[in-house]
């Protein structure tokens, strides 16, 4: 779910929060598991139910949701008081004869007795699950300001890309090749529709994602048939390795703009997959134009290439690298490390 914290995510937390909040009952009432552990294990379950009607309150105006957001932390507090004090008055005279001397826990044996530890248990019920509340509502703010971020990241690859596609359309019709600029057209058609469907905060299969450059790769050698050619390598066993929708299209723009188009020469772009240990490494490389050629960074290479370095930093944090240049063999590449996860 979009903006939101998964079921997963709620559920450590509720665990963790109730863990460290019991660990000082269970030290002062260690003869009293068979008590305190029912709440505790109640305390979680409430925990995720709150989280969920948290979730459904998302859409509801701010105000809105406030007050029903407060009502429902009440609500289970009380749910959780109740539950405590029925614990302590049904298990409690057997595990605990004659009571106990500790706050909070002695026997419940009179109506005044329950009363009084139902209202400390929804007090401190109150505030746990207020915290509780208050943590999922501002790791959503979290999520969903970080989703907004991987969606303009990734919905800036669209005017991007077809700028670049348009450009080649054009050149073919300059140089009177009506019939491929239809072919291209076509291709293009397809590949937009292809591309403008693709969820941004969706991986895809390493496979889709090459089959998709591999269409961009045909959709230019329309244009470059005479000196152009790549090669794809995708080695068994990789096919389903996720990775970010999109994430090498502009390395092959950059690889036919900055290598193909500014040569004279045959150039061969080679987009590569390899799993070194734990990692997926992407590269993409193509032969550097002739020299006296204006290489160097031409002027639009850094916005895709930032984009692709925001679009990981967002995905993955700390765990990703990119890095760009020209190595051995008067080739240029552009490498993508990550982290290996299967489908």
């Amino acid at each position: 779910m979009a903006g939101m914290m998964r079921a997963r995510e709620a559920l450590i937390l509720a665990i963790t929060l109730w863990t460290a909040l019991s660990i000082n009952d269970f030290l002062l009432l260690p003869g009293g598991f068979l008590i305190l552990a029912p709440g505790w294990m109640s305390s979680i379950l409430l925990a995720l139910l709150l989280a969920q009607v948290l979730q459904r309150l998302e859409n509801l105006p701010r105000q809105q949701a406030i007050g029903f957001g407060v009502l429902a932390v009440m609500a289970t507090a009380a749910s959780q008081a109740a539950f405590d004090v029925t614990a302590i008055m049904t298990i409690g005279p057997h595990v605990l004869p004659g009571g106990a001397g500790v706050p909070g826990f002695a026997i419940a044996d009179t109506f005044d007795k329950a009363i009084l530890q139902f209202r400390m248990g929804l007090m401190w019920n109150t505030v746990a699950f207020g915290f509780y509340a208050a943590a999922i509502s501002l790791l959503n703010a979290q999520r969903r300001k970080l989703d907004a971020e991987m969606r303009a990241l990734r919905y800036e690859l669209n005017p991007h890309f077809l700028f670049n596609t348009l450009n080649s359309i054009a050149g073919l019709i300059e140089e009177g090749s009506g019939g491929r600029a239809d072919r291209m057209v076509l291709s293009l058609s397809r590949f937009l529709q292809t591309t403008l469907t693709l969820d941004p905060l969706h991986d895809v299969p390493l496979v889709d994602e090459i089959g998709l450059q591999r269409d961009y790769l045909e959709i230019e050698r329309e244009r470059f048939a005479d000196r152009m050619a790549f090669d794809i390598r995708l080695p068994a066993g990789l096919e389903t390795a996720l990775v970010p929708s999109l994430i090498l299209q502009p390395l092959i723009e950059n690889a036919v703009k900055h290598g193909v188009a500014a040569s004279r020469r045959p150039v061969t772009i080679v987009l590569e997959a390899r799993r070194e240990a734990d990692r997926l490494v992407l590269s993409v490389e193509n032969g550097l134009p002739e020299k006296g050629s204006a290489y160097g960074k031409p002027a639009g290479m850094g916005v895709g290439l930032r984009n692709i370095a925001d679009r990981l930093q967002a995905r993955f944090g700390n765990r990703w690298r990119f890095s760009t240049g020209p190595v051995e063999g008067g080739l240029y590449r552009a490498s993508i490390e990550l982290p290996l996860r299967m489908s």
